[in-house]
């Protein structure tokens, strides 16, 4: 028999104002068993692959540190035809830390510079309780920023500690600051997750929330064209008995040709009941060709099945410690329409104390599922400290690009048991692509990166280079263990470039070209590559924003080929700066962030 508990982290005193998170989890299947950044060049059989590690922006902060702190939720968004970047969060402003005003920031230079909106999103129309806030940006005429529409929705707090109410709001075109919000008052049914996706091909958008009341495991999902008329849809493929009763994680929706596709881990009934899944809970992808008017069944997923994973006894439970399951995991799709989705799983071996776990890609293929292992040393223990109060574990996220050929997935893991967490990725192009090994985006020895998201679009900037969008965040002003979550809680971003260069482009050097620099932003050194097609007097400047010239790096006669010159700007101001490469026959100019 299952029962699902909705477990309510206590609000302080209405002193102090503040609020803790809220956390949904069900009982375990019984019984229990239980920086600077750099450069890394990776060899592989036919190619060279440039990894371009970018540093973390400060963009905003928040009054405490729970705005993001679930990885169910999306609050960072990049859209390739407006090439326009945004999260979401409660800002820290002139109001009372107990309060819940949302707010959110965008960048329109890839995530170099940010602004916060003026408007705020929930002034108009709401009691300023909004928690734990998702966003994504709606443009299926995939025009320019004028033509996107950011929609946001977040749960709202009641009177007292617990959740109930469901706010939504929008800003049309995305930026502007013309903001209308509203909520629904169904008191006491919605929960603290309510994440959000938009049609790619139509102006509807989406948002889900399971239900908060005790013994109550349904899904409920909204959908709307316009902001004004909300639809409310009961799924029965949804309903409490399909999760036996006992619960459910979200793990996201998604749009791809007019098609949606939501992702939830789930207390399904076990496909085979004589071999039951350590903790009896599998991954489940449901789909609606109708604009969610109705849905499919689950089709429930069985990782033990897939060769890559048969090692494995089943879903990682990254808190071990209590007495309630914590998974994680994401949803995305490819060219082809097939499922991608990104996991932990854990080998048991004997028991919590000597067990392997891995993060994985589950995928749908013309025939089945598959699955690849992206990395295998996945610590347990390491997600308890930092920003809210253990809620966001190994957070694995995966993203594609406009073409949906090319993913990367971010996740969270310790460098030590029981000591801080770094941010790490790992990327592979859709054809027969391999994982690359995975790298440190963070690397901060005295930072626990646990709270964390990864923007689910990927930009795609030509010649095989793509930026992902990456965030965390932690206290403000602090440089060790985050000791105290309603302290005002600091947001960085990064652009994260990747590059795959062939060979040969590596060898042979036939048209004159300025590469840009990497790592960028950088401090205090950055590498810039160039090409030159014949000999030629070349020199190679930089400039400030004023015009006025900084450095002079090249100044001689070169041979036909690829070049590379250090710059070291230790003795510059942070700020941005033009570097121009000049051949005679061939000029080209660039920017570069220096930020210290």
């Amino acid at each position: 028999m299952f029962m699902k508990i909705t477990t309510i982290f206590v609000v302080l005193t209405l002193v102090l104002g503040v609020s803790f998170a809220q956390q949904t989890e069900v009982l375990k299947k019984a019984p229990v068993i239980v920086n600077e950044p750099e450069v890394t060049y990776i060899p592989t059989t036919n190619k060279v692959e440039r990894v371009q590690l970018d540093g973390y922006i400060l963009v905003d902060s928040m009054a405490n540190a729970f705005g993001p702190a679930i990885s169910t939720l999306n609050p960072l968004a990049y859209d390739p035809y407006a090439d326009v970047v945004a999260f979401v969060h409660r800002g820290q402003s002139a109001y009372a830390q107990g309060s819940g005003e949302l707010w959110y920031n965008i960048s329109t230079d890839k995530g170099l510079t940010w602004n916060r909106v003026p408007t705020s999103i929930n002034g108009a129309n709401s009691q300023f309780l909004g928690r734990y806030p998702s966003m994504a940006i709606s443009n299926p005429t995939k025009g320019g920023i004028l033509d996107a529409t950011a929609a946001f929705s977040w749960p709202e707090l009641l009177s007292g500690a617990s959740f109930g109410y469901l706010g939504y709001g929008v800003d049309q075109p995305v930026g502007s600051g013309s903001t209308f919000s509203a909520f629904l008052t169904d008191e006491g049914e919605y929960s603290s997750q309510v994440p959000n996706w938009a049609s790619d091909n139509s102006n509807w958008v989406y948002w889900d929330s399971d239900f908060g009341t005790t013994g109550n495991a349904a899904i409920r999902f909204f959908r709307t064209e316009d902001f004004v008329n909300i639809e409310e849809i009961n799924p029965p493929q949804w309903a409490s008995s399909v999760f036996q009763d006992n619960g459910n994680i979200v793990i996201g929706g998604t749009s791809f040709n007019g098609t949606e596709y939501f992702g939830v881990i789930g207390s399904f009934v076990d496909p085979d009941p004589n071999n039951p899944i350590w903790h009896g809970w599998y991954p489940g992808v449901s789909k609606s060709t109708d604009n969610g008017a109705t849905w499919s069944d689950f089709e429930v997923i069985d990782p033990r099945l897939i060769p890559a994973f048969a090692d494995f006894d089943g879903l990682h439970d990254y808190r071990t410690w209590d007495a309630f399951v914590a998974f994680c995991g994401d949803i995305n799709v490819d060219k082809d329409g097939y499922v991608h989705m990104v996991l932990t799983l854990t080998d048991t071996m004997d028991v919590i104390t000597n067990s392997v776990n891995a993060v994985v890609e589950i995928f749908e293929t013309a025939s089945g599922w598959d699955g690849k292992i992206i990395t295998d040393d996945i610590l347990d223990g390491s997600y308890q400290i930092g920003p809210g109060l253990g809620q966001m574990g190994p957070s694995t996220y995966i993203a594609f690009d406009e073409s949906k050929e090319f993913m990367v997935c971010q996740w969270v893991n310790g460098i030590q048991p029981e000591k801080f967490c770094d941010l790490f990725y790992s990327y592979r192009k859709l054809d027969g692509g391999e994982w690359s090994t995975p790298a440190n985006l963070t690397n901060s020895a005295t930072i626990n990166n646990s709270q964390s998201h990864l923007a689910p679009t990927l930009a795609f900037d030509g010649e095989d280079t793509y930026t992902a969008f990456s965030m965390y965040g932690y206290v403000s002003g602090v440089n060790g263990p985050y000791s105290d979550t309603t302290l005002t809680t600091n947001i960085y971003i990064s652009p994260i470039t990747i590059t795959v260069v062939g060979v040969d482009d590596e060898i042979v050097a036939n048209d004159f070209n300025l590469e840009q620099n990497y790592p960028n932003p950088f401090n205090p050194s950055t590498t810039i590559n160039y090409s030159i097609a014949e000999r030629s007097a070349v020199t190679l400047k930089v400039y400030d924003v004023l015009g006025n010239e900084v450095a002079n790096l090249v100044n001689t006669t070169q041979e036909a080929g690829l070049h590379s010159v250090n710059f070291d700007a230790s003795s510059l101001s942070s700020g941005l700066y033009i570097y121009t490469l000049n051949t005679g026959n061939f000029t080209s100019s660039k920017k570069m962030m220096l930020l210290k």
